[in-house]
């Protein structure tokens, strides 16, 4: 296996590798675990808010059917989604689960989409990621983020927002509105367009090798493996950084 290049150590023990690297133009980013952590989810409260904004529940539907059905749901369906790198979206899923038992509501579920993440879901930005942000916004580099997610994008929005990480992104893409996830070689290349840099100028910086690094590297750009400290499945085509401070060190040389 080839030596993999990481930046873990100081940056003037690596300059002899690093001068054979192209300074991006632009830079994409993966949402969670690269950007923001989840520190927690509770689909009980979520579904809980949800059946306070019903028009209707039969009156035998008890929180731990809802639970049940979620669970089954998860299991066979948004379980495989990486298998077959499309995406299902939050209200599909949830319609599932819901509609099988009975549950109407008298707004769409798109509108209440927020509501239940909002309920659920608790995050926390990386330590790093609105600074090394606001550096590249500095620098004059537009910046993506492309995530994973069955959730649509106001929804991530609201979370970046909520930690001050919004304010220098070009733009936000979701796999909720494109139909295919990460590592799908159509997203990256969607991505590139948006920003209109050509793919091999442009850096990706995601915590997923299966995912973020294999699609990158795909579609022609620059990995950048974020968090990870093992070399051990990377080659000297991708970068392995630890954290965000790391990342920026890289991209000052």
């Amino acid at each position: 296996m080839r030596r993999a290049i990481s930046i873990i150590v100081s940056p003037r023990a690596c300059e002899h590798d690093w001068v054979r690297l192209r300074r991006p133009k632009g830079v994409l980013v993966d949402y969670g675990g690269t950007l923001v952590q989840e520190t927690g989810y509770d689909p009980r409260l979520g579904h809980e808010f949800l059946l306070s904004r019903a028009a209707f529940v039969p009156s035998h539907i008890t929180p731990n059917d809802i639970l049940h059905r979620a669970n089954r749901v998860s299991e066979e369906v948004a379980s495989r989604r990486d298998e077959f790198h499309l995406e299902t979206p939050w209200p599909a899923l949830t319609r599932l689960i819901h509609e099988f038992l009975g549950i109407r509501f008298s707004h769409p579920l798109s509108d209440l989409e927020l509501g239940f993440w909002k309920a659920s879901v608790t995050t926390e930005p990386i330590p790093g990621a609105r600074e090394a942000l606001e550096e590249f916004q500095r620098n004059q580099i537009p910046v993506g983020v492309v995530s994973n997610c069955s959730f649509q994008q106001e929804v991530i929005r609201h979370e970046l927002t909520k930690h001050g990480l919004d304010a220098p992104l070009a733009f936000i893409m979701v796999t909720a509105d494109y139909a295919v996830r990460k590592p799908n070689v159509l997203l990256f290349e969607t991505a590139a367009a948006k920003l209109g840099i050509e793919p091999r100028d442009i850096w990706f910086i995601g915590d997923r090798l299966d995912t973020d690094v294999a699609g990158a590297r795909a579609a022609g750009m620059q990995p950048v493996w974020f968090g990870s400290t093992s070399g051990g499945e990377a080659t000297d085509d991708i970068l392995v950084a630890p954290n965000w401070p790391a990342v920026m060190r890289f991209f000052r040389s």
